[in-house]
């Protein structure tokens, strides 16, 4: 599926996780939507922008499996996230629970969150190798007590790419009366969900990722009872918006922008149903991503990061890199060898993440097995 895909052909792009590609089809569906918006901006805007929306909306709730009023799109998760902690009703006194293994950003934004609302911030560790999804629920069941409101974690861990338990821990979440936030920025296209039988108070995600949209498309799901609560950090107009909802009147309209990625939210979905996404490409990258991680993990000479089946998904996996000095290992292996692949460095350790996606071939991983021999 190369041709599919506007990629360098000379690059090895392993990196999907970080920015993503969009297929052909859908980058000239959202070049189609630009030329409308141009040709006539008030009209666009004005007149059609509803309707607009709510096939867009309704298209990824389908896709995503709840309602299409349960949904306002958003720039990317980061900004979800951000969304979502500033409509939490916390303060001195209560807690917030994440996990030591929280995108960076939003790491950040907990703190700063944290700092300005007087909270405390609680990080519960997750052991590496990730050993069982048994082990991610009583760690955060360990650190319980009556002062936490917020269970805040990621669908799937970015840098060790560990798979959560998340219907557990929204079932926790819900047991002990406590607010889940889920950050799903690696989840849509990559994993099914059902957002309705998940249950979740607030749920984050990306489209430009796995879900192949343009860049600058990202979603908030709030379940009904929330969505009252659900605040932006720009206050605009207010009633322009098709919903029910403050998660929709408040946020859906922000001012002048161009809709044209979030329209190809549709065109994206169709790309995916065609090819049979979840039936039959994800299970071939799966294959193909375990086909090379034994020579990874030769090369490296460091043990799996996954202690049980399961706890990586299908189309991601991390590895520790050996002692040493790594600090140009990404610039190396894009200059040297032609490889696009994140190399990461936090309190854990070093560690560089393989994504595949359908673009991807054998060929391609060859050559991350051979640099990195050359480079390690």
């Amino acid at each position: 599926m190369k041709n599919e895909f506007l990629l360098d052909p000379g690059i090895a792009y392993l990196n999907h996780g970080s920015f993503g590609a969009c297929p052909r089809v859908v980058f000239e569906a959202y070049q189609r939507y630009q030329r409308e918006l141009e040709r006539e901006p008030v009209d666009y805007l004005q007149r059609h922008f509803r309707a607009k929306m709510v096939g867009a909306r309704g298209s990824l709730a389908g896709f995503l499996g709840c309602g299409a009023d349960d949904l306002a799109f958003v720039r990317n998760a980061t900004y979800g996230m951000n969304l979502v902690a500033r409509s939490l009703q916390v303060g001195a006194g209560d807690t917030i629970l994440t996990t030591d293994h929280e995108y960076g950003a939003v790491d950040r934004m907990w703190r700063a969150f944290a700092r300005e609302t007087g909270a405390e911030l609680v990080r519960v560790p997750l052991v590496l190798p990730a050993t069982s999804p048994d082990a991610i629920l009583e760690a955060f069941r360990s650190r319980i007590d009556p002062s936490v409101r917020v269970f805040a974690f990621p669908h799937i861990a970015a840098v060790p790419s560990v798979v959560l338990p998340v219907e557990g821990l929204v079932q926790l979440a819900k047991e002990t009366g406590v607010t889940s936030v889920v950050d799903g920025a690696h989840a849509p296209g990559q994993v099914p969900l059902d957002l309705g039988s998940l249950g979740a108070d607030f749920y984050v995600g990306n489209c430009h990722k796995w879900l192949l949209t343009p860049k600058g498309v990202g979603f908030v799901y709030a379940a009904a009872h929330q969505a009252e609560r659900v605040r932006p950090p720009v206050v605009s107009w207010g009633n322009i918006s098709e919903g029910t909802s403050a998660l929709l009147l408040e946020n859906e309209w922000q001012g002048t922008t161009d809709i044209s990625a979030v329209l190809a939210v549709s065109d994206a979905i169709e790309f995916l149903e065609e090819h049979r996404w979840f039936e039959k490409v994800v299970p071939q990258c799966a294959c193909l991503l375990e086909g090379a991680s034994a020579a990874l993990l030769e090369v490296t000479g460091e043990p799996s990061l996954y202690g049980s089946p399961g706890m990586h998904p299908p189309q991601m996996a991390s590895f520790r890199l050996p002692p040493g000095a790594h600090s140009s290992l990404h610039a190396d292996l894009y200059h040297q060898h032609k490889v696009e692949l994140p190399v990461f460095s936090d309190s854990h350790g070093e560690f560089f993440r393989v994504s595949v996606q359908a673009y991807n071939s054998e060929e391609d991983l060859g050559r991350l097995v051979d640099a990195l021999r050359a480079l390690l």
